[in-house]
């Protein structure tokens, strides 16, 4: 219950706040903010652990391993916040693990990015549209980092400590205070970017 209740706090940090403060900020009506509120999140959560999985799955077969079995989506309909994995072989020399391991955050990396690049061009004044890619290409890579150095720190055996075994603990923690700051910047970014983007549509009737 507790793991429950503090993932659902990461996910209103990381997730749900900055994405509530990006239509705030801009100047979209309530009945284009409502929908988007309710469905950008729903895509998120559906997508999150599929992508960061599928992550590991390249890589394996990217580093010459293969995947023996795999849990891509946790059962959400069972009241499951995580809980997706794979289990591979032929995974052996150090680097391979390390290279199995990182590639879900240096694709969060590259995603930020890329979304960074993408929404500071004018992407889009849409209000779905510019929400969903901000969500999948900043969002969830701070959501990422967020909930992954938590559990980490929080003594975690997962992706973060593999890779402390590899690289020592000074180097983890550089390349997670890097990820992090850089999804802040990002976040901000953005959002500042898309002050006032969208004027309120005009009431019918009004003269």
């Amino acid at each position: 219950m507790n793991n429950n209740l503090l993932i659902t706090c990461e996910i209103l940090l990381a997730v749900v706040t900055p994405l509530l403060i990006l239509y705030l900020k801009g100047r979209w009506p309530l009945r284009v903010i409502v929908p988007c509120l309710l469905t950008i999140p729903v895509l998120w959560y559906l997508t999150y652990a599929l992508l960061h999985e599928l992550s590991h799955v390249a890589a394996t077969y990217l580093v010459g391993g293969e995947v023996i079995d795999h849990k891509l989506v946790p059962k959400f309909w069972a009241g499951e916040t995580g809980h997706a994995w794979i289990k591979s072989s032929g995974i052996i020399q150090g680097w391979q693990q390390l290279v199995t391991s990182a590639a879900p955050y240096i694709l969060d990396d590259v995603c930020i990015i890329v979304g960074l690049f993408i929404l500071r061009q004018g992407f889009s004044r849409n209000a779905f549209l510019l929400g969903l890619v901000f969500t999948l290409l900043c969002l969830r890579p701070a959501f990422d980092f967020v909930c992954e150095s938590i559990a980490f720190a929080g003594g975690d055996k997962g992706d973060f400590y593999a890779m402390q075994l590899l690289t020592g603990r000074f180097a983890i923690w550089s390349f997670i205070s890097c990820s992090l700051a850089l999804s802040v910047f990002s976040i901000v970014t953005i959002v500042r970017r898309f002050v006032g983007a969208q004027e309120p549509l005009p009431v019918m009737g009004n003269t």
